[in-house]
């Protein structure tokens, strides 16, 4: 069973209608009920070694630093304040002290900008394979929470970050033609998030709902159209060069943009008119659902499919 089909499965046979609580099917949990001024939002990731990252060309530092990144990306794309961190690991014998200590420096780099405490976590063994889990708690003003299930019809769709790099900086790794000083390999191993550019838009404008890009920018947009029962166009003819340093009009790095994941950039929608700059675009629109809730439409505007939108676990 594929990754979505059973998140779903599983929603539905948790589902409890006696809360306020936004729960399963988002980024992350919203727990209205533990305080009057502020929301509680809790995100969980677990990261497997040769499934979401290989030591072969990961340092111990990287691995740690992406862990991090990975999940404050979730929280701040809700509009959240991330706060403290929980860390569980399962270690193989291959992997020793000052590897794991590495790690850490990585994580706490990563969480340093935003004073996140490490507050807790387990540790276990392992047979073969590095195993990391990360929970990651933080806060929003009371029922600001951004979430993907409020995309409005007529809503421009924007991008802020970096789109697609991530891929193609895996690419050249998985090749083992590669040079750690590459722009895409640094952004695939140390994802950039742009905090302070996205508390900026939140400061002058009405978001309506957003996403941040783990599996695809494609999959991820369907994610918030499917919760918003609103369809998303996606037009090839946007300023992709403005989000992709490497964007040069083939197919090949499109392809990436469009559902190559692990961005940790921002989507979102809007119904103003927000300026494009580096690392923001508008890429698309809300509009009535239809028979799908993505679409694609190339620059003669005619709907174009991909064999995949984006990074499915099955």
């Amino acid at each position: 069973m594929q990754e979505f089909k059973l998140i779903q499965k599983i929603k539905e046979l948790t589902n409890n209608n006696n809360t306020d609580n936004i729960n399963i099917g988002d980024d992350c949990a919203v727990i209205k009920n533990m305080s009057e001024n502020t929301d509680v939002l809790v995100t969980a990731d677990i990261l497997v070694e040769n499934i979401h990252f290989s030591l072969k060309y990961y340092s111990f530092y990287d691995v740690g630093y992406k862990s991090a990144q990975a999940n404050i990306s979730d929280i701040i794309c809700k509009g959240a304040y991330p706060k403290n961190a929980f860390i569980s690991l399962s270690i193989p014998k291959k992997i020793n002290e000052e590897n794991i200590l590495e790690w850490y420096r990585g994580f706490l780099d990563a969480c340093k900008p935003f004073n996140i405490e490490i507050s807790g976590g387990d540790i276990t063994g392992s047979n073969d394979y590095f195993f990391i889990s990360i929970t990651l708690i933080g806060t929003a003003e009371k029922n600001k929470s951004i979430l993907r299930s409020n995309a409005k019809i007529n809503d421009n769709v924007y991008v802020l970050g970096f789109v697609g790099e991530s891929d193609l900086g895996l690419k050249k790794l998985l090749s083992g033609n590669y040079d750690y000083n590459d722009e895409s390999v640094k952004t695939h191993l140390r994802p950039k998030l742009f905090y302070d550019k996205w508390q900026n838009i939140l400061s002058k404008y009405k978001i309506n709902s957003s996403i941040d890009i783990s599996d695809g920018l494609l999959q991820d947009a369907s994610h918030i159209a499917e919760e918003s029962k609103v369809t998303i166009n996606i037009y090839e003819s946007s300023n992709w060069h403005l989000v992709n340093r490497f964007f040069d009009n083939s197919k090949e790095v499109l392809k990436s943009i469009l559902t190559g994941g692990e961005d940790y950039a921002v989507i979102f929608t809007s119904k103003e008119e927000i300026p494009e700059e580096n690392n923001l675009i508008k890429i698309g629109k809300v509009t009535e659902l239809s028979n799908e809730f993505i679409k694609f439409i190339d620059i003669n505007n005619k709907e174009m499919h991909f064999d995949s939108l984006g990074f499915v676990h099955s």
